[in-house]
C-alpha cells in the first residue's frame, strides 16, 4: 500500500484501534477501513465524509438500511461546507435529530482495493472520514429523507447495539470511553 506522502506521515504517528475489509456497491468496492480514536485530525484535503455516534439519554442512535444495523450516521461532504455543518446536514436527512454538544472523538482512514473507478471525484486510494460523539438535540422529522438509503434510526441501550452484528471498526469506536479532542477549532467551522 502505498499512502500519499502527507497523508503517511500522519499516519506514522498514529496507533490504529480497529481494522476491517467492506465490499461496497455490491462488492463492486472493496475497502479496508481502519479507525483510530485520537485528538489529531488528519489532513482536510482528505476528510470527505463527517459522521457520528450519537447518543440520548444514555442510549446510542442505531440506524438500518439494506447492508444492515450501523452506529456511524454521517455522509460526504459538498463542495465548500465546514465539517460540522457536513455533520448537521447528513444526520438531519438520515435521521431527523439535530447533532448538540459534538465531541471529536477520531476518524477512519478507507483504503481502496480495487482499481480507480473511472471519473471517480475524491481523493484515491485513501480518503478519511471524521467522528464525533455528539448527544441527539431536536427531531425534525421533516429534515428526514423519505427516501434515503436509510431504512430506520432508534436509540438502544449500549448493550443492545453492541450485541448486533456490527463490524469491528464501529464495535471499537462505540466500546470507547475516551472522548477526545481531533481537530483544531480552525477546521471545525
Amino acid at each position: 500500500m502505498r499512502l500519499p506522502t502527507d497523508l503517511a506521515r500522519f499516519l506514522a504517528t498514529q496507533t490504529p484501534l480497529a481494522a476491517e475489509v467492506q465490499a461496497w456497491a455490491g462488492g463492486a468496492t472493496p475497502l479496508r477501513i481502519t479507525a483510530y480514536r485520537t485528538p489529531d485530525c488528519p489532513p482536510p484535503a482528505y476528510v470527505t465524509s463527517v459522521r457520528a455516534i450519537v447518543f440520548r439519554a444514555g442510549e446510542v442512535l442505531v440506524l438500518r438500511n439494506p447492508d444492515g444495523p450501523h452506529v456511524l450516521p454521517g455522509g460526504r461532504r459538498e463542495a465548500g461546507e465546514s465539517l460540522t455543518a457536513t455533520l448537521w446536514r447528513e444526520l438531519g436527512e438520515e435521521t431527523g435529530w439535530r447533532p448538540r454538544a459534538l465531541q471529536p472523538l477520531g476518524f477512519c482512514v478507507l483504503h481502496h482495493l480495487a482499481p480507480r473507478p473511472a471519473a471517480y471525484p475524491y481523493p484515491y486510494p485513501d480518503f478519511c472520514w471524521l467522528i464525533y460523539r455528539a448527544e441527539a438535540g431536536a427531531f425534525d422529522a421533516a429534515t428526514r429523507l423519505a427516501d434515503d438509503y436509510e431504512q430506520d434510526a432508534r436509540f438502544y441501550p449500549p448493550a443492545a447495539a453492541l450485541a448486533l452484528p456490527l463490524g469491528p471498526v464501529q464495535r471499537a469506536l462505540l466500546e470507547g470511553t475516551v472522548v477526545t479532542r481531533c481537530c483544531a477549532p480552525g477546521l471545525m467551522r
